[in-house]
């Protein structure tokens, strides 16, 4: 564990990178398991020995060393400050959130049910079609996956609309949450990388997700 020390006075944060990781696929295995069960909490965990031990089922050691390669891939980051989980009500800051992941503001979040929980930019009826489309693309996408991740090897999930020399026009982005599935649709440049779309991911999993 050269670069991830014990320290106590660290706290244990998730990047924008770590959040997509968490819930863009609903396979299991221990990094997405660590990742979700620090996106429950109330806020960031202190780096220490009885964290680690409580973070998967893995001896202290095994953990320690999966946790150092999620750091070196950019998962989680070690942080002097405590952050804590957004304190607002899902509904009343998803137009914030979903606004700051596009370079064009539009964005809208779907169920799988086809309908849409909150939208930027989008008037009513087109996000109530896009929500829609986004629900039919989840249907084919679940037909074909093991043809696309088993047989072709496409490990990216997500849809797009794109021009003629390969820009995405809309993209539609599926989230897993414990056992629910919404769908991100974009409009423009996303924005992924940014800390709103960690908000985003640690509210839907504090209100939807299972661990």
């Amino acid at each position: 564990m050269s670069q991830f020390t014990i320290n106590d006075d660290l706290q244990i944060n998730i990047t924008p990178r770590g959040a997509y990781y968490a819930v863009q696929d609903n396979a299991e295995d221990t990094t997405r398991k660590i990742l979700t069960r620090l996106l429950h909490e109330d806020a960031t965990l202190p780096l220490t020995d009885s964290t680690i031990a409580d973070l998967s089922d893995l001896n202290l050691e095994d953990t320690s060393n999966l946790l150092h390669r999620m750091q070196t891939l950019g998962l989680i980051s070690g942080q002097k400050d405590v952050e804590e989980a957004p304190a607002a009500n899902l509904e009343d800051i998803l137009p914030e959130i979903l606004g700051a992941l596009s370079d064009s503001k539009k964005v809208l979040l779907a169920e799988h049910s086809g309908l849409y929980l909150g939208a930027s930019g989008f008037p009513h009826e087109a996000a109530e079609e896009l929500a829609a489309i986004s629900a039919n693309l989840s249907e084919v996408y679940e037909r074909h996956k093991g043809l696309l991740n088993g047989n072709l090897r496409f490990n990216q999930r997500a849809w797009g609309l794109i021009d003629a020399a390969g820009n995405s026009e809309v993209g539609f982005w599926p989230l897993y949450v414990g056992y629910n599935q919404f769908a991100l649709v974009i409009h423009g440049m996303p924005q992924l990388n940014r800390p709103a779309f960690k908000r985003l991911v640690w509210l839907l999993i504090r209100r939807y997700g299972a661990i």
